[in-house]
């Protein structure tokens, strides 16, 4: 039987996805008979509505605001609609309509609020902040507000301030890491790292006593400094340590400490630093053993390791207990697969590995080298024409994977010699 070459095993390291920060909180209606279906908001509020259905109920409020041209509610959900599909030169102007017929001030501060959002969506930054002012006037503490003007002076570059607006948010809302938010924010919207890192000293500067800022500042030095990381190491943790000093059983600042140890470990290839990592996951599991999150980054790290079997029993216990996003479904996927590939490589336990194989596919049924991963598998269990129809779906999926390429090489030279029925 002609030997099919080893894929590589998935590279396992957690993803930095870029989430946006600035979400619409929506529009309060003050008078009026609600124009849209509680139905109809809840698909909205839900992300359910498609745009061609908004549009129609955009239509209909503007038949309403025909006949009752200072219904303010009516501006209120054209606003809200306008927003969702992206109609934002619409959205604005429904908004400086619904200002100018909206007698309750008590409600100003949600729809100056809202004004300053539109502003930003259309990036006009010189606009953003008169706005998000008038609406903190009537509101002191509308969190959304400040996280408007936050976004102003960040755009603008006066990281003073954007430093005590972050020190307020974190005053009006303990249980939010506005820091780590604005982090993952500002990485894509400044798409300068110098700045980003400007940005967080002068948070830190501003906000000594908090932990989440040195925090935030560690994990910049570290992921801005990825080719000198050993040399930043001790400012990496300088920060870090500071961070456990003013704060000493916040999991994140362990997590962060074990993923820049295990970083270390893939770029330098030293054990020594994946065992590092592990050592402060013991640290923090003694303040919280039945932490998820926690468990994902010992899955990780285990994986890294190549220690299969431990990485899918942390990852497991995680997915299960809430940390089940795509992100987390892909990397349990990954340690399935992993699994399942040890047992082609000893060509042990075929069917245990198909079976481990299967719950990689039930996670991440798109992967074309998890797919390839089951073909090889179908190969050496002899069940040609099977693995032959997986790995066309793999070929299909990752057209130019050089691992599938050679696989499929392979097997369509095995047909040649025996036909499949």
């Amino acid at each position: 039987m002609d030997i099919i070459k080893a894929n590589k095993a998935i590279v396992i390291i957690s993803a930095f996805s870029v989430a946006c920060l600035f979400i619409f909180i929506g529009i309060l209606v003050s008078a009026g008979e609600p124009p849209i279906e509680i139905s109809s908001l809840e698909k909205f509020l839900s992300g359910q509505m498609p745009p061609e259905e908004a549009h129609k109920a955009a239509d209909k409020v503007q038949e309403d605001l025909k006949k009752n041209p200072r219904n303010n509610a009516n501006y209120a959900a054209l606003a809200f609609l306008y927003d969702y599909t992206g109609d934002y030169e619409k959205a604005l102007e429904a908004l400086k309509s619904e200002i100018k017929y909206t007698p309750e001030r008590s409600e100003w501060d949600v729809v100056y609020g809202n004004l300053a959002r539109e502003y930003i969506n259309l990036g006009k930054a010189d606009y953003i902040q008169k706005p998000a002012i008038k609406s903190l006037k009537f509101n002191p503490k509308n969190i959304t507000s400040h996280l408007h003007l936050l976004n102003y002076y960040i755009l603008k570059g006066q990281y003073k301030e954007a430093g005590l607006e972050l020190k307020i948010l974190s005053r009006l809302d303990k249980e939010a890491d506005f820091y780590y938010d604005i982090y993952i924010s500002c990485v894509n919207k400044l798409n300068d790292i110098n700045k980003v890192t400007e940005l967080f000293k002068e948070a830190v500067r501003v906000n000594p006593a908090s932990y989440l800022a040195h925090r935030v500042l560690g994990t910049i030095i570290r992921d801005s400094s990825y080719d000198d990381m050993e040399k930043n190491l001790p400012d990496v943790m300088g920060s870090f340590n500071k961070a456990l000093e003013l704060k000493p059983d916040y999991i994140p600042t362990y997590i962060s400490i074990a993923n820049t140890y295990m970083y270390l470990g893939l770029k330098t290839n030293k054990k020594q630093y994946l065992q590092d990592a592990l050592v402060w996951v013991d640290k923090a599991y003694k303040i919280d053993s039945k932490n998820s999150k926690l468990a994902h980054c010992a899955g990780n790290i285990f994986l890294v390791m190549e220690e299969y079997d431990k990485g899918i029993e942390k990852l497991e216990y995680a997915f299960k207990r809430g940390v089940n996003d795509r992100d987390a479904a892909e990397l349990l996927a990954a340690a399935y697969n992993n699994k399942a590939y040890s047992y082609y490589e000893t060509g042990k336990n075929i069917n245990e590995g198909l079976k481990t194989i299967d719950k990689a596919i039930a996670l991440s049924p798109k992967n074309g080298l998890i797919l390839s991963t089951k073909a090889e598998l179908l190969y050496k269990a002899k069940k040609f024409k099977e693995a032959y129809q997986y790995i066309q779906k793999a070929m299909e999926l990752n057209p130019d994977e050089p691992g599938i390429k050679n696989d499929m090489e392979i097997m369509e030279a095995a047909i040649q010699k025996r036909p499949l029925k």
